[in-house]
């Protein structure tokens, strides 16, 4: 009888497929911005972290060097995660400094607990735990250059699959979205999101993988003579590059469509400032990483977009702020007006906050007589300090710079072709998010949130010497 060769990395491979698969479907159901999505997501990731640590303490895997190079950007994830679960402790176990400054009547309906709403607090913190539970599985699992391509690879078609569906949905003039008529968004592209602004971030982050993927596929060093140099034109113009070359503009497409201001604009932004970051870092001009960039700014924003409508998008962004009398007047008036009362939210509990998910419980209490109701914050930075106060906020800008530094570094290394993709796939991400968070509240969408954790650990997956292969 023959007996198959023991392989050590068979259930670790397992492990990872099943992750992807996971990663992979998080968009589709709404952007998982729904208690059902989020809560199963959760428990699956639960559930593959302990058959991790199973596999650990029978032997069948080991512990990655990246837990230990990440082990600070796990500290600080841990450290968020405790502050937000000490919100629905009793207020008098903690002391009363900490319930100072909560007079006012909407601060008054839940008087034991910090939390001003305690169920949907419960429901960030799993938000949350499943975030930490999607770094520590990156981390455990992409340990090869191999793995980190289709990791890569997996976000970028997530994002292709949204792109088609809403672009199609838009060409066709079929409002549909997840499984239903649209309500909202009618006549721009969506995908199976109901927030177009969501679904434009969720586009970025996928474009910032594929951007980084095809910049590991790339020469980034210099051709030794020009028999090398036409061989590798003649490659890219028939090989896998030039199908991920029309992958993302796709993506761009579908991201015209979906006439997001700030979503087209943090692309292009972020794009533009990596791309200036990664030439500063290489100390010298690199000629193959900067026809890329242009190329991606030519082809994919001035053609493309301009064959799909980005006049549009445009004119939106002209609209924002007209003149008039002299004066600068903003039109988006009514986000400006919550956002104000967003910081009269934070002067009542600067530095606990209100806990977890309570914006929308919160809101009433403050919001004037004519003014919209808001379930969120159209501006990420405010109800992360709202929710969370300055402590929380504190906790999340520590973790982001982290990420951020230790990205740049690796931006510093070319001849590591695929630590210095993911490094740009992770500062494009990081760009493009936290300017996109000044004005929406993408990153409460579970989807992106995930997505952007993701990438931001890849820094820390590939080893600082030459990566395993497999």
């Amino acid at each position: 009888m023959n007996l198959r060769p023991y392989d050590p990395e068979r259930y670790s491979r397992m492990l990872f497929y099943a992750y992807l698969a996971v990663l992979f479907c998080l968009p589709i159901p709404l952007g998982s911005n729904r208690p059902l999505w989020w809560g199963a997501a959760t428990a699956i990731f639960s559930v593959l972290t302990a058959l991790w640590i199973f596999a650990w303490l029978n032997g069948k895997v080991r512990v990655p060097g990246a837990l230990r190079r990440g082990r600070w950007v796990i500290g600080l994830l841990l450290a968020f995660n405790v502050w937000l679960a000490l919100a629905l402790l009793p207020v008098w176990r903690l002391g009363e400094s900490f319930s100072s400054g909560l007079a006012h009547p909407a601060y008054l309906s839940v008087p034991a607990y910090l939390s001003v709403d305690t169920a949907a607090t419960q429901d960030a913190l799993i938000r949350s735990v499943g975030l930490l539970l999607i770094v520590v599985l990156t981390l455990c699992l992409v340990r090869s250059t191999r793995r980190l391509k289709l990791l890569l690879a997996t976000v970028t078609i997530a994002g292709l699959l949204q792109a088609v569906y809403g672009s199609l949905m838009v060409l066709n003039g079929a409002d549909f979205g997840f499984a239903d008529v649209k309500q909202f968004g009618k006549g721009m592209a969506t995908g199976t999101y109901i927030n177009r602004n969501h679904y434009a971030n969720l586009l970025v982050l996928s474009l910032s993988a594929g951007i980084g993927l095809l910049i590991g596929r790339i020469q980034l060093q210099r051709y030794p003579n020009w028999r090398v140099r036409i061989r590798h034109w003649l490659r890219a113009a028939l090989g896998r590059k030039a199908r991920l070359r029309i992958y993302l503009a796709i993506l761009v497409i579908a991201l015209v469509l979906t006439r997001s201001r700030m979503g087209n604009a943090s692309f292009f932004l972020a794009l533009l400032i990596t791309g200036l970051l990664a030439l500063y870092h290489m100390r010298r001009m690199n000629r193959p990483l900067l026809i890329l960039i242009v190329s991606l700014v030519v082809v994919d924003i001035f053609l493309v977009g301009t064959w799909f409508g980005v006049d549009r998008v445009v004119d939106r962004l002209q609209k924002t702020v007209v003149v008039s009398e002299q004066q600068w007047v903003l039109r988006d008036r009514v986000r400006l007006e919550a956002n104000r009362e967003s910081l009269q939210m934070i002067h009542q509990a600067p530095v606990a906050g209100t806990g977890g998910g309570s914006f929308y419980t919160v809101f009433p209490g403050f919001r004037s007589v004519d003014q919209e109701f808001f379930d969120h914050a159209h501006n990420d930075y405010l109800q992360w300090t709202v929710e969370y106060g300055i402590v929380g906020l504190l906790l999340i800008a520590a973790w982001l710079f982290l990420v951020f530094r230790k990205a740049l570094r690796q931006l510093n290394h070319p001849a590591r072709q695929w630590r210095f993709a993911a490094a740009f796939a992770t500062v494009m991400a990081i760009t493009a998010g936290m300017i996109h968070a000044a004005v929406d509240f993408n990153l409460q969408i579970f989807a992106n949130a995930a997505y952007l954790v993701v990438l931001c650990s890849l820094p820390y997956c590939l080893p600082p010497g030459r990566p395993r292969s497999r």
